[in-house]
């Protein structure tokens, strides 16, 4: 008598973007980079952090926009003087302004998760542009949860309840809750 042996394997991908592949490379260094007390850090973990600081407000950047063109396309020629702005566009001037242009309602920046957006963006100018701000694993972790909340909120503010199209990419790389970058001490504020 044969034994019938019999094997299923399933396979699935995720198709990803700039924002999936920048919050999966954000997650990779947190989950499996950054260790769990600032006591363990090594010397290479502050410039890792610091990228992590970095690609959370690209996340950010990435999802607003990315709703601002798609109310662009779904709306030829209704919006001309945000349209000929784009390419030129301030993050923190768009943010202020045009959700309230392009849907009649303005985000709330002084609520989380939209408060922490605007002290991150403040932390990643001074980051890039000013003093090279230093990053603690604290920072980094509540940058990066911070950043996927205010994309969940910003992209069903512009695109309604299903405006989030990143749920499966959440679901296979899991964030833990942290605190709201709004509320994080920065290194520089604990001397």
């Amino acid at each position: 008598m044969i034994n019938s042996i019999s094997h299923t394997k399933s396979s699935g991908w995720i198709n990803l973007d700039a924002w999936s592949e920048t919050y999966i490379g954000a997650y990779w260094l947190v989950r499996n980079e950054l260790p769990a007390y600032q006591y363990q850090a090594d010397v290479h973990h502050g410039p890792l952090s610091q990228m992590v600081l970095l690609a959370s407000h690209q996340l950010v950047e990435i999802i607003f926009f990315q709703c601002v063109r798609s109310i662009f396309e779904n709306n030829p020629g209704n919006f001309l003087k945000i349209e000929k702005s784009y390419s030129r566009a301030s993050f923190g001037r768009a943010l202020e302004e045009w959700p309230e242009i392009l849907t009649g309602v303005p985000l709330d920046l002084t609520k989380e998760p939209l408060n922490s957006v605007c002290r991150l963006k403040n932390r990643r100018n001074a980051t890039v542009h000013k003093n090279s701000a230093l990053t603690s694993l604290e920072m980094a972790r509540s940058a990066l949860f911070s950043a996927v909340e205010a994309s969940k909120l910003i992209a069903e503010h512009f695109m309604g309840d299903n405006g989030f199209k990143y749920e499966s990419v959440l679901k296979k790389y899991p964030l833990q809750k942290e605190q709201w970058f709004g509320q994080v001490q920065f290194i520089d504020e604990v001397t």
